[in-house]
């Protein structure tokens, strides 16, 4: 195909249309509205969007850029029910309800139109891409944390093959994708931005624990998030319970993903006063007390490619104990954490133990000072370099 729009080369220094494509907005975390607040600093005009729709790919404002985000959340299907059997009082429609939603939420079934969803947005980045378009995809998750099965697993891979720029957050995510796609050329390392100034931090330490109903004089843990198996909470609750410091307090604050695993932690917790649950979305005025509250921040995870939770952390002065996989070794160093082995059985017990030894409290204002380096202007000028640079041959 031919097409007389060629938004990148004749005028290098034009300002470039970029189109953050996002499912999840800025609903569960602000970095997509950071990135975007980059970006524009740097030149850009940016648009956000959840969907990609054909009012977005047509007309004079038609973008220049489009970058994914967080393609595992793209346009879910949604759970497949029989509206108009609800309320039958007789057999045959009940059965018949069933049936149709037993057999319509197979994982099977749903493969397929997780699949024809997936299909759907390449053909449109197809046409995008042919039309002179450029496509960018960030790396947030090499694997998916939670297995959306194969669809989304090949179509993450295809997205890695064929963007036109790959952006990752740190150097082992750009050499894990070199090993496993044999993608060198057009792979951007970019770091994840900071969170100084966007959550509301008013509240200090004394405060923070009076308004959670915490011990002042308490050592206390957190970690604060999503509340999700891949993070290794079950690792941690029995970690922490090996240690025998009554005035050691762990919480664990966000939203779970699902009741059953909420129940997991609640019996995992059962019978250790010193261990605090709170199982519920934190809105964002909340984020200072959970930080602010604690001596240092625990991110156990089993499998890391960017970790926002430790930036998070480092926003508000927080040390972080974590794993020496994927990105951690490159933050956590010095004042800013403990880094311990996962694979050694004692390995967090021995890490929580040791952040016991330490003294923390001259580290907050470095930590804070060294986080602000990652500032989100200099990401997005990165980034356009990015975009502009030579065009992928890749097929979409």
């Amino acid at each position: 195909m031919t097409s007389d729009y060629n938004p990148f080369m004749s005028q290098s220094s034009a300002r470039l249309r970029v189109l953050l494509l996002s499912a999840v907005g800025t609903r569960i975390n602000p970095y997509i509205g950071l990135l975007r607040d980059g970006l524009a600093a740097a030149g850009a005009t940016v648009r956000l969007a959840e969907r990609l729709v054909p009012a977005d790919l047509a007309g004079p404002d038609r973008p220049d850029v489009i970058h994914l985000h967080w393609l595992d959340r793209y346009a879910l299907p949604p759970t497949i029910l029989a509206q108009r059997l609800h309320g039958a009082t007789d057999l045959p429609r009940r059965a018949g309800r069933r049936l149709i939603e037993t057999a319509g939420n197979l994982p099977a079934v749903y493969q397929l139109r997780r699949w024809r969803r997936l299909a759907a947005l390449f053909g449109q980045l197809a046409a995008f891409r042919a039309a002179g378009g450029r496509m960018a995809y960030t790396v947030h998750n090499l694997d998916p944390h939670e297995d959306g099965g194969p669809a989304d697993r090949g179509a993450a891979a295809r997205l890695i093959r064929q963007a036109d720029v790959v952006h990752v957050h740190d150097d082992s995510t750009a050499a894990a994708i070199a090993a496993r796609f044999d993608r060198r050329e057009g792979v951007i390392v970019a770091p994840h931005g900071h969170y100084l100034g966007s959550y509301p931090n008013g509240v200090g330490r004394a405060e923070a624990r009076g308004r959670l109903g915490l011990p002042a004089d308490a050592f206390i843990y957190v970690t604060l998030g999503l509340l999700r198996p891949y993070k290794g909470l079950e690792e941690l609750l029995p970690a922490f319970r090996k240690t025998a410091n009554d005035d050691a307090l762990l919480l664990l604050a966000g939203q779970p993903g699902s009741p059953g695993y909420t129940a997991r932690l609640t019996a995992l917790a059962a019978g250790d006063p010193r261990i605090r649950l709170f199982p519920r979305f934190v809105p964002p005025e909340d984020v200072q007390l959970y930080l602010n509250a604690a001596n240092v921040c625990v991110l156990p995870y089993r499998q890391i490619t960017t970790s926002g939770a430790a930036l998070l952390a480092f926003s508000f002065g927080a040390p972080v104990i974590a794993p020496a996989i994927g990105a951690f070794p490159t933050l956590i160093a010095g004042p800013r954490g403990l880094l311990y082995d996962p694979a050694a059985p004692s390995g967090l017990p021995d890490a929580l133990a040791a952040a016991r030894r330490r003294n923390w409290e001259g580290a907050r204002e470095d930590i804070i000072t060294w986080v602000a380096q990652f500032d989100w202007e200099a990401i997005g000028s990165r980034l356009l370099v990015a975009y502009r640079g030579r065009r992928s041959s890749r097929a979409a």
